[in-house]
Order: structure tokens, then C-alpha cells, then sequence
């Protein structure tokens, strides 16, 4: 049973009377507003009185005439003089805070500023618990105590048992310095981001708890104007010319004076050579002679040499694990508790919030802190906790208990509550900062390979807020990750309902990606979970739609499946509606294709025609429901209409539009396929240039899917332009159409395939 302090309750019961209060603020503006209101009426006419006695009525006319156009003058000047604090785009987390008084790490700190200066990348590297982090947070201080030049990344994920992906750190990294982390699909892609937003700045980039070199073997090598300082365990082989600044055990001396900072000097004196015996079976490791200081500062009446004894006969991991069982053990039930549930997690680190659902109760502040002061969790990036993980042997495995599934059950409805919040409010700076620290917590709790029943829905409505938020970033890998795990726990719990929207949602990120093959594959699985059509959800429909337009020219079936989903939306439902006119008008367009291939221009015309009407009132409806993702999508095809229609001014103007909504909505996706468009547009001008269409394509290339007819069209742009390198772009071209490979084809797909496969 927890054991909640009436401290914690008092805590409790005032914020309930302040989120009270708060809920009355806008009543009390309201009333006062109003009073002020009815002052200045009642008032209005005396002064009105006594301005007409004193003025001519011709310089009334004047004044009433001019006081308008220099009202709005004025209004016009005071907001261009009024210049707004930019606000990063892209949170990143703050600096750690400079640290005073580390012991016997003076000439490491010295050696991290020096090379500094010299070479481009510093690696501090030692074993967990020698300070690593310390040593490198302090020598970063040193090179610039400049907040506004100082750049960390902790690249420490929340999986105990696996490092983070190259790829994620590389977009950690880019978060950190404002850039886009959704622009990147491999890691190599952040090297030349990261150049340019460091060189000549004079900032230094403190990359934190690295453990692998392979996490950050993308970095470049040197940075004009800049350093770059890396910490970590490194569990692989350093390159030949990294030379790292080893941290070793603390010298004998250094290590007595940290013990002696905790347990007093006069506790010192009394037992002198037990100090320096207690310091040996620590190793020289900082983090275990603070373990064993708090510990014995705890314990004041526990004699130096009487702990001696006891440790003198175990081996050096029994000897840790006594120290770790001794703080355990006098532990207060709540904090004890909390330990054991946050050793037995999945995840590494909860921020306080979620330690407080783990134990079901209002604060874990002071749980929390009596677990930092025994040094068996620390606190890291703000409010955020993680078990010490120098000695997997002393913590407890998760017991199979009741319990632990409440707890757990708990902690994913916790996830599943602020996921929803937050996800309503972005792009929103706090929700940003929220779910960029998150994110990767979030994933693993649906990856957590054994789900509590009665969690599937909590599971379903974090992977919203993941979608969100990747959608947002336009991290289409972790979209995908996240609609998976999505669909192995719904599997496992057997919920039907939510494994067919994680089906449908890989479903729809495949599509994306031009994989039509495998979406198919998703689409089957959640069609088969809802076996009669009627019964299917309005987003199945447009799924199904969305396939058949992509995978062929059935355009009956897919005008049916178009007009099963109009009928399954809500009649408010503006933005489905305009959805489901955007993949009409797709439909029109790809008809018109097919026509004007066969000659029969008129009838294409007309389709064309029809395709401009429809877009235009999806279009519409797009901006009544501030959807700018489906704007973005009807103006890029309303570009493709007019493009057909000969209106070659229109459709440059639609491009632009596209372009920008597509990057207001950091879709790099669509803004890749509209540069893809416009340099087709370009092509067919009697007078342009190579090298335009040249970079339009070349600035389009990275950020488009590995497959796709976009990329294969923009290999087959530059095939024909760059005759040097045609060979590469043709085989990247066809295996862009790979997808198709054995399955009925558009027409579109068979002429670049024809085209490709003749250069």
C-alpha cells in the first residue's frame, strides 16, 4: 500500500481550489469589462458636449474627416515599428547547469577545451558513473558561458536494452539547432544541415550520453567557427583519427575528498584509513563513493570501519549490490515502491507526472527526492526520472503481479490523457516541447511487447497524438513504427476496432510512400476485421479508394468506394468532404489522361473542366475547416488541371500556392512533389534553362519517398538532363516503380516504365 503524506494531500487539495478559481477568470474580465464599458457611455455625452462648445463647427468637419485616415496610419506605424521575439520552431532542450565544484577532474577539463580549440569533434569518453557528462557540461561552460551559443542534445533514449537509431539522433540533433527533423530520411541527409547552422556562429554543440559511434559517424568532421563536444560510453570502436579524453577512476586522493564533501570532516577524522579502504571498493567510481556518502550521511551512528568490515569479503559486484540493497532497504514504503515500478519498467525515464500515475497518487515529489538522495534515481532533462542504471544485477525484474498491471494500466491512461491535450494544441510551443521530449517514451509504451488488458483504446489514443505530431514533423518512419505497434497490442488484446485503424492508418503512410502493393496488404487485413462493406468506418472507404486509384484504372470501382465514403461522413464534416472532392477530381483527372492518350481531346476537356469545379469547391471547403493540408493537396492538383488545360499561368500561381501551404504544414513531401511539377512545367517552355530544372529537381530528389511516380518522373527528368549520370538516374527511376512490379498498373506507371526503360 502507498503511503501518501498529508503534505502530498494539502499539495492536492490547493490545486484543485486553484484550477477552481482559474475557471472564474474569465467571468471576472467579463464583469469588469462591462463595468468600465457602461463608465465610458454614461460619460460619452458630456464630453461631447464640451468639445462642440469649445471648437468651430468647420474644424469639426476636419477633424471628423482626418480622424480615420490618421487613426490608421498611426495603427499601421506602431505595428511595423513592433517587432515580435522570433520563436523557434523546433524546441530544444536547455543547457544543463554549469557545475561547481567537480573533484579531481580538472585536468580533463582542461584537456576538452584545449583540443577544442585544435580539432573539430572532442570525445569525452568513460564508463557509466566516472562523470562523463559532468566533465563535458563543465568544459562547455569554459568554452562559452554565452546561453544563446550553447546547443545539447541528450541523446540517451528511453529503451533500457537498445541505443537510439542513427537516424533518430540525427534528427534530435537537428531539433536542437531549429532545422526541420522531418526534412532528413537518412542520417547522412543532417551533415550539411549541420555545417550550416554551426559554421561561424562560434556555438558549441554538447551531444550527451552517445553509446555507440555509429549514432554520430554522420557528423562532419570539422565546423568552420564552431565546436562540437561529445560524451558517452561508446560500446563500438572509435575511428583511427578520433582521438578520445579517457576518464578513468578518480586518483585515491580526489575520490577520499568527494566521500569526505558528504560525511564531514570530522567524521573523517575519527577513521582515516576506513576512508580510503571505503573509496578502493568503490573503484574510483564517482557515482559509488556519492552513493556510499549519502548513504552514510543518512546513517550518521554507522561506524566507517564497521562498513568496511562487512564488505571486506564479497566480490566487487556483491559489494555494489550491498551498498544498493542497504539504501533500498531503508526506504519509506511509497519510495521503495515507486523504485521497484520504475526498475520494472519498459521504459527508462517517466517525467514526475507519470511517476504519480505509476503510484496512483497526486505528487511522487517526495518519493522521488528520497530516491535521488540514496542516488538510486537521478533526474534528468528537467522534471524527468530514471532509475541509476549502473547495475542491472540489483535492480528487480517486473514481477507478473496484479499490481504491476494496475500500475502499468495507469501509466498508459496517464500517456493516453496528456497525448490527447497536447496533440490539440499544436503547433503550439509547449506542445512541441512536450511531445519532442516524449515522442520516443510514447513509442516504446506501444511497443511494450506485452500489453495490460483494458489498455487498447489508451494505446489507440496515444498513437493519435503520435500521428499528429509526426504528421506535423513529417516523420513518415515513425508514423509507420507507431501504426504497427499499434496493430500487434490491439491484436494482442483482441480489439478489433483498433487494429483496423492502425491497419488503415499503415495503409494510408504506405500510399504516401508509393507503395501501393504493400497498403494493399493493411488494407486487406483491417477490411477483413469488418467483413460486410456496410459496416465499414467512412475512412475504409477513402482507403480503398485511394488503392484502387493508385494500383490501376478500375475508375468504376473507385467512383463506388468514393461514393460509399461520402455517404458514411457526417454532413459537417468539411474537411473528409473536401477530401473526398480532391480524390473526385483525382479520379476526373486520371479518366482525362486516359482519354487524351486515346485522342480524344474533347471528352478529356471536359473531364479537366469538371476536375477545375470540383477542386475549387474542395478547396472551399478546405479553408472553412483550416485544413491547409487538404488546401495544399487541391491546389496541386488544380495545378495539374490547368496545366492540362493549357492555362500555364494558373498553374504556376496554383504551384506557389501549393508550395507554400505544403510548407507551412512542413510537408517536404508534397513541397517535393510541387518542385517536381514545376520543373515539368518548365520543361515544356521553349526557352528555359537546363540548369533551372536542373536544381528544381535536384532540391526535390532527397525529399521524395524512395518510390513513387513523382521520384520515377524526377529520375527521368534528369536522365534526359544529366546524360553523365543517365544509367543511375534510369535504374533509380525503375526501382522507384518497383511497387508495381506483377500488379495491373495505371497508364501513367507503364509510359515512365516505357520511358524509363528506353533512355
Amino acid at each position: 500500500m502507498t503511503d501518501i503524506s498529508r503534505k502530498d494531500r494539502l499539495r492536492f487539495r490547493l490545486s484543485q481550489l486553484s484550477r477552481q478559481a482559474g475557471a472564474h477568470l474569465p467571468e471576472l474580465g467579463l464583469g469588469g469589462l462591462l463595468t468600465v464599458g457602461g463608465t465610458v457611455l454614461l460619460l460619452q455625452e458630456k464630453l461631447i458636449e464640451r468639445v462642440t462648445e469649445w471648437l468651430p463647427p468647420w474644424l469639426l468637419v476636419i477633424l471628423i474627416l482626418s480622424l480615420p485616415i490618421v487613426a490608421g496610419w498611426f495603427t499601421h506605424f506602431v505595428r511595423s515599428r513592433r517587432k515580435a521575439p522570433p520563436q523557434p520552431v523546433f524546441q530544444r532542450l536547455p543547457f544543463p547547469d554549469r557545475i561547481d565544484g567537480l573533484v579531481g577532474r580538472d585536468a580533463e577539463i582542461q584537456q576538452v577545451k584545449e583540443r577544442a580549440k585544435e580539432r573539430g569533434i572532442v570525445v569525452v569518453q568513460g564508463a557509466m558513473g566516472m562523470g562523463t557528462s559532468s566533465v563535458a557540461t563543465l568544459a562547455t561552460w569554459d568554452l562559452t558561458a554565452d546561453a544563446r551559443k550553447q546547443r545539447y542534445a541528450d541523446l540517451r533514449g528511453p529503451d533500457r536494452d537498445h541505443a537510439e537509431t542513427p537516424l533518430s539522433v540525427a534528427q534530435r540533433v537537428l531539433r536542437t539547432l531549429d532545422r526541420p527533423p522531418g526534412a532528413i530520411q537518412e542520417p547522412e541527409d543532417a551533415t550539411a544541415q549541420v555545417i550550416d547552422a554551426l559554421t561561424g556562429t562560434d556555438r558549441v554543440l554538447l551531444l550527451d550520453n552517445v553509446s555507440t559511434w555509429s549514432q554520430i559517424a554522420w557528423l562532419p568532421p570539422r565546423v568552420p567557427g564552431a565546436h562540437i563536444v561529445v560524451a558517452g560510453t561508446f560500446t563500438d570502436e572509435l575511428p583511427q583519427h578520433i582521438e578520445p579524453i579517457q576518464l578513468g577512476p578518480l586518483a585515491p586522493e580526489a575520490g577520499q575528498a568527494l566521500l569526505a564533501r558528504h560525511i564531514g570532516d570530522e567524521r573523517v577524522n575519527r577513521d582515516p584509513k576506513a576512508l580510503g579502504l571505503l573509496v578502493d571498493a568503490c573503484l574510483g567510481s564517482p557515482l559509488e563513493i556519492v552513493r556510499i556518502g549519502r548513504w552514510l550521511a543518512r546513517n550518521p551512528g554507522v561506524a566507517l570501519q564497521s562498513l568496511v568490515d562487512d564488505l571486506r569479503n564479497l566480490s566487487v559486484v556483491k559489494t555494489l549490490d550491498f551498498v544498493l540493497n542497504l539504501s533500498v532497504r531503508q526506504l519509506r514504503p511509497t519510495a521503495k515502491q515507486l523504485f521497484v515500478l520504475l526498475a520494472g519498467l519498459p521504459i527508462a525515464e517517466v517525467d514526475h507526472r507519470a511517476a504519480a500515475a505509476l503510484l496512483g497518487v497526486p505528487s511522487a515529489a517526495d518519493a522521488i527526492g528520497e530516491l535521488a538522495d540514496l542516488g538510486l534515481v537521478e533526474n534528468v532533462r528537467m522534471t524527468r526520472v530514471r532509475v541509476t542504471g549502473a547495475f542491472p544485477s540489483g535492480t528487480p525484474g517486473p514481477p507478473p503481479s496484479p499490481k504491476d498491471a494496475a500500475a502499468w494500466r495507469r501509466l498508459v491512461e496517464h500517456f493516453a490523457d496528456e497525448a490527447d491535450s497536447f496533440a490539440a494544441l499544436l503547433p503550439g510551443e509547449e506542445a512541441r516541447a512536450w511531445f519532442a521530449i516524449e515522442d520516443r517514451v510514447l513509442l516504446e509504451v506501444l511497443a511494450h511487447g506485452s500489453p495490460v488488458p483494458k489498455t487498447a483504446r489508451a494505446l489507440a489514443r496515444i498513437a493519435d497524438g503520435l500521428e499528429t505530431w509526426f504528421r506535423l514533423e513529417q516523420r513518415h518512419e515513425d508514423r509507420l513504427r507507431a501504426a504497427k505497434a499499434l496493430a500487434e497490442a490491439a491484436k494482442a488484446l483482441r480489439d478489433e476496432h483498433v487494429q483496423a485503424t492502425a491497419e488503415l492508418r499503415q495503409c494510408a503512410i504506405l500510399l504516401t510512400w508509393g507503395d501501393p502493393t504493400t497498403a494493399r496488404q493493411h488494407f486487406n487485413r483491417a477490411a477483413r476485421l469488418r467483413v460486410r462493406v456496410e459496416s465499414w468506418p467512412a475512412e475504409l472507404h477513402l482507403e480503398h479508394a485511394a488503392i484502387l486509384l493508385a494500383a490501376g484504372d478500375e475508375f468504376t470501382a473507385v467512383e463506388s468506394a468514393l461514393v460509399r465514403y461520402g455517404q458514411a461522413l457526417s454532413g459537417g464534416d468539411l474537411a473528409g468532404h473536401s477530401l473526398r472532392l480532391i480524390n473526385v477530381a483525382a479520379l476526373l483527372l486520371r479518366k482525362g489522361q486516359t482519354l487524351d492518350g486515346d485522342g480524344r481531346d474533347l471528352e478529356a476537356r471536359r473531364l479537366y473542366d469538371d476536375a477545375r469545379i470540383v477542386l475549387f469547391e474542395s478547396l472551399d471547403l478546405a479553408t472553412r475547416a483550416e485544413d491547409d493540408g487538404a488546401a495544399a493537396h487541391a491546389q496541386e492538383l488544380l495545378a495539374l488541371a490547368h496545366h492540362y488545360l493549357g492555362l500555364r499561368f494558373d498553374a504556376r500561381s496554383n504551384l506557389k500556392d501549393a508550395e507554400r501551404l505544403y510548407a507551412e504544414t512542413a510537408d517536404e513531401i508534397g513541397r517535393a512533389r510541387c518542385l517536381v511539377q514545376r520543373a515539368g512545367v518548365l520543361l515544356e517552355e521553349p526557352d528555359h534553362r537546363p540548369e533551372d530544372v536542373v536544381a528544381l529537381l535536384e532540391e526535390a530528389e532527397p525529399r521524395l519517398p524512395p518510390t513513387g511516380v513523382s521520384t520515377a518522373l524526377a529520375h527521368l527528368h534528369l536522365a534526359r538532363l544529366r546524360a553523365g549520370n543517365a544509367a543511375g538516374h534510369r535504374d533509380a527511376g525503375l526501382a522507384a516503380l518497383s511497387p508495381w512490379d506483377g500488379i495491373a498498373e495505371p497508364r501513367q506507371v507503364r509510359e515512365l516504365r516505357a520511358s524509363l526503360s528506353g533512355l
